[in-house]
């Protein structure tokens, strides 16, 4: 059988005699020390990575036309590149979410609309537009090798009929692989 032994420590907190600081040298020795330390800390704070948001415009292999986004509405279509505007502009969203294989996704989000880049998965041709970020599966996107594609394993890619953009499964049938292939260059 083992026994506890606790004991409690009394601790007084008595008066702390401080120095008086009469003479000016005495004075700067505290006051410019603790002014450089507040001017670094408020520089550091100016630098730090959540003001400084990266912008991406993706480019379509397959057509040479970037992902664009509506500033009223919910449609995602591609058009000519144009980096000046904020329709064409995407960032990272800082929360990311890691499957079982290790790849890691994060919500694409306009610039335009501050939603983010949405499908639904339910067909091999599923529609994309933007929606309020949330908890939702189809809002995980990863853009490495050239290739953008979510959570599901449905990849972002061009319409072989106008400027639409869809999510679908590598390598349907009638789909040319550069539809597929989408360039990030960041501002």
């Amino acid at each position: 059988m083992w026994r506890v032994h606790v004991e409690f420590i009394r601790i007084s907190l008595l008066p702390l005699k401080l120095p008086i600081m009469n003479s000016p040298r005495t004075s700067l020795r505290v006051a410019v020390p603790m002014a450089l330390s507040a001017l670094v800390l408020s520089v550091a704070g100016s630098l730090s990575p959540a003001s400084a948001t990266t912008y991406w415009s993706y480019t379509n292999d397959y057509e040479g036309t970037c992902l664009t986004s509506s500033t009223s509405t919910d449609s995602v279509w591609t058009a000519a590149c144009d980096d000046s505007l904020v329709t064409r502009n995407w960032y990272w969203g800082s929360e990311t979410f890691t499957d079982w294989t290790g790849i890691t996704y994060r919500r694409l989000v306009s610039r335009a609309n501050g939603d983010c880049l949405t499908t639904d998965g339910k067909t091999n041709t599923n529609a994309v537009w933007t929606a309020p970020c949330g908890g939702a599966r189809d809002q995980w996107w990863n853009a490495d090798y050239r290739e953008m594609y979510n959570a599901n394993g449905n990849y972002l890619r061009s319409s072989g009929n106008g400027d639409a953009v869809y999510a679908s499964p590598w390598g349907l049938s009638g789909i040319e692989e550069t539809r597929y292939k989408w360039y990030g260059a960041h501002s």
